[in-house]
């Protein structure tokens, strides 16, 4: 009796270290908030420009409302700010973040090529097989590699302030369809006001590619002007990565 309490005992306790050991913590995405005003953002997060013949957005830290937060300014640039990751959507759906745009960009449309700019950005790259892709999506997948000097992602979901579309709207980039942008503010409503969101990225990439997505390779943020020309201003709050919500 003794025995068989002590390997049931010893049973239960390989079982909890089972799950504690095969259970994946979230994803952790630095925060701005923790860095110092006035800096640089931090480490892990880098400039990656779009183009050697563009200019860069500046992406610097200040103190906006009581809060350490990534102020972008655009005048007529565009650069990435990105956090290289690595995890399964399906096991951290929730992505969470917040942004203020305090100078739009009037001009933008998102529709139309010749004005494909935002004010804010927060793009998820995944990785997929590239194989699969048509001779259109590859040569354009070369050619922002080509030009970046950075791969381009087998498929990108980008989270916009549109111009000229309305919220809620998914509108695919005329470069290539394996970016998708779905409007969550758009044009004048909303500017100098904090935003908060939180999204499914699987039901999102679902929706927007029409297939499963594979694993997160990078978090980004973009504020561009390089097609209108204007000039821009917002901020980023943290972005957060988490487990599914009830």
């Amino acid at each position: 009796m003794m025995m068989r309490k002590a390997m049931l005992g010893m049973g239960l306790a390989w079982a909890m270290f089972a799950t504690v050991a095969g259970a994946q913590q979230a994803p952790e995405i630095q925060k701005f908030s923790t860095a110092k005003s006035g800096g640089p953002p931090p480490g892990e997060w880098k400039s990656v420009p779009l183009a050697s013949f563009k200019k860069n957005t500046d992406y610097t830290l200040v103190t906006e409302d009581g809060s350490v937060v990534l102020r972008a300014m655009a005048h007529g640039s565009a650069s990435v700010l990105a956090t290289k990751v690595d995890f399964d959507p399906h096991q951290f759906p929730t992505l969470s973040w917040r942004w203020k745009v305090a100078q739009g960009i009037p001009e933008a449309n998102n529709a139309d090529q010749s004005k494909e700019d935002a004010p804010v950005r927060v793009m998820v790259s995944f990785a997929g097989d590239s194989s699969k892709l048509n001779l259109g999506d590859r040569i354009a997948a070369s050619t922002a590699q080509s030009a970046s000097g950075h791969p381009f992602p087998y498929a990108l979901l980008m989270y916009i302030w549109g111009g000229k579309v309305p919220i809620g709207s998914i509108t695919t980039s005329k470069r290539t369809s394996r970016i998708k942008m779905i409007a969550l503010n758009a044009d004048d409503q909303g500017l100098g006001k904090w935003h908060s969101f939180t999204r499914n990225l699987v039901d999102d990439y679902k929706k927007a590619f029409g297939e499963e997505p594979g694993n997160v390779t990078a978090i980004e943020v973009l504020t561009d002007t390089d097609n209108t020309g204007g000039d821009a201003e917002a901020f980023y709050g943290d972005i957060s990565v988490g487990p599914p919500r009830p």
